[in-house]
């Protein structure tokens, strides 16, 4: 998969089901990095706890908007080749917006 860049902002498709489909800025990229193969430091773009968040093997509740997940749980929603500091704010949210319909159908519930 793709390095991505800080400042990339991603949608969450695996790991924890309540942190499904939300949507996420990479802080930086941290490689291999506590057992995981490709790491990443990610962010909530609202700034807005994390629903779900591992820590050891506690599961916490809302305890950070920061979290660190591996790389094949993020989808950009920037298409590959584009770089995030060209890509302007309508782009961005078409592109938010076609994840949001995907992400609908996928999880068969009314928008």
């Amino acid at each position: 998969m793709s390095i991505l860049k800080p400042g990339t902002k991603c949608v969450i498709v695996a790991g924890c089901p309540e942190n499904i489909g939300m949507i996420v800025e990479v802080v930086q990229h941290l490689g291999a990095f506590e057992g995981r193969e490709d790491a990443y430091e990610i962010k909530t773009i609202t700034g807005r706890a994390f629903h779900q968040l591992w820590s050891g093997n506690d599961l916490l509740r809302g305890y950070s908007d920061y979290a660190i997940t591996d790389r094949y749980k993020l989808r950009p929603l920037i298409e590959p080749g584009l770089d995030a500091a060209t890509v302007d704010a309508e782009h961005q949210l078409h592109m938010m917006e076609q994840m949001d319909a995907a992400l609908v159908k996928l999880c068969k519930v009314a928008p």
